[in-house]
């Protein structure tokens, strides 16, 4: 059997990793050999460097090195299969020009352009010629991405598989937490986290302007924690100035951190304004904490399907959706027994698997 790759090149930097030993695990029980190239592997060294964070000559550099390896490593495994995570950064296109000569490459779709990109912007409308033209397979995880898809005539295979759950721990160590991470959620307060990338996209701001607008006795009876990286770069002096009960980690936080502060925490925010799938979600439910979401269709269709994962609002009512449970009006029971059996979405994985096979297989000439 020919051996699949998982290649990701963003991996630790995001959190990635855990997506993809859930995913290796998946194709490993249906009897796959799998591996895993990415910048994270705990028994030897990477295949790719970590290229963000550095000055711009050497991430050029670092990502022209990744792009030269795993060029050379399809040009040298000429009967194995790749499954490249996409999340529609321009260095993706980069890293997918092995799909010009080899139809034996998935394109595991996690956004079809990155948030930050205007869906009539140039970068945008590159990657739908790229889809159209080069991509031989996908893999998608939400109506959204299938519809954007569709509405390329994209008439290649399209495989859905949900988010694959993670493969998590869920205890810390102490002595690997911060000392700004450590001296949060330790009070009888209700405890809000906003996780990730610190950005519009994922509405950053519109937590910030909840909590800014809260009164005395709201501010008084409330723990905020918003970490992860400031992509945006945005300006957060003022909410700290607010209150000693608000905490901003604007830095990468470590698997040890994150399992502190979600293991902790009371709520989890999502008041995006578009997303097709969403890690920080999963990630909320494998803590079975309830999420206090916006109203974009991912989310919306999530909700309906587990209600007693969360409550969800317009971006216009969201603070009054927040401010309801501060003040005790919002009481339901999270996580029920039949909607967390549901979540597995064991069937939708077997279908995936079988689809995957299939595709696999018919394909006698890779």
């Amino acid at each position: 059997m020919r051996k699949i790759y998982i290649v990701d090149l963003i991996g630790s930097y995001c959190g990635m990793h855990y997506y993809d030993d859930a995913f290796a695990q998946i194709l490993r029980d249906s009897s796959f050999d799998v591996e895993i190239l990415s910048n994270f592997n705990k028994k030897k060294t990477p295949f790719f460097p970590v290229f963000f964070g550095k000055n711009k000559f050497v991430s050029v550099l670092l990502l022209v090195v990744s792009c030269i390896r795993f060029y050379l490593h399809v040009l040298t495994h000429r009967k194995d299969v790749y499954i490249y995570m996409c999340y529609g950064e321009f260095y993706d296109i980069l890293m997918m020009i092995p799909n010009t000569f080899c139809d034996r490459m998935f394109c595991d779709v996690h956004e079809v352009h990155a948030l930050k990109y205007a869906d009539d912007s140039k970068v945008s409308k590159f990657f739908s010629w790229f889809y159209v033209k080069f991509v031989k397979n996908f893999i998608y995880h939400s109506d959204r991405t299938k519809k954007i898809l569709s509405d390329l005539n994209v008439s290649v295979p399209m495989l859905y598989v949900p988010h694959f759950k993670y493969n998590f721990k869920k205890n810390y160590e102490m002595n690997k937490i911060g000392l700004d991470v450590a001296k949060c959620f330790n009070t009888q307060r209700k405890k809000f986290l906003f996780f990730g990338n610190l950005s519009y996209a994922k509405g950053v701001d519109i937590a910030v302007k909840v909590f800014q607008c809260l009164n005395d006795f709201e501010k008084d009876n409330v723990e905020l924690v918003i970490a992860g990286k400031n992509v945006d770069k945005i300006d957060f002096s003022q909410l700290r100035q607010l209150s000693e009960n608000y905490h901003i980690m604007d830095r990468h936080i470590n698997d040890d951190e994150l399992v502190y502060l979600y293991s902790k925490t009371d709520y989890v925010l999502l008041p995006y304004r578009k997303s097709s799938q969403s890690g920080i979600m999963e990630m909320a439910c494998y803590f079975k904490k309830p999420m206090l979401l916006t109203d974009i269709e991912y989310f919306r269709k999530t909700i309906n399907e587990f209600p007693s994962f969360g409550v969800i609002a317009s971006i216009d009512e969201y603070q009054n959706l927040v401010c309801s449970v501060i003040n005790g009006e919002k009481v339901m029971a999270y996580y029920n027994y039949d909607d967390c059996c549901r979540f597995e979405q064991k069937k939708d994985i077997e279908l995936f698997v079988g689809s995957f096979k299939n595709v696999v297989d018919k394909r006698s000439h890779l």
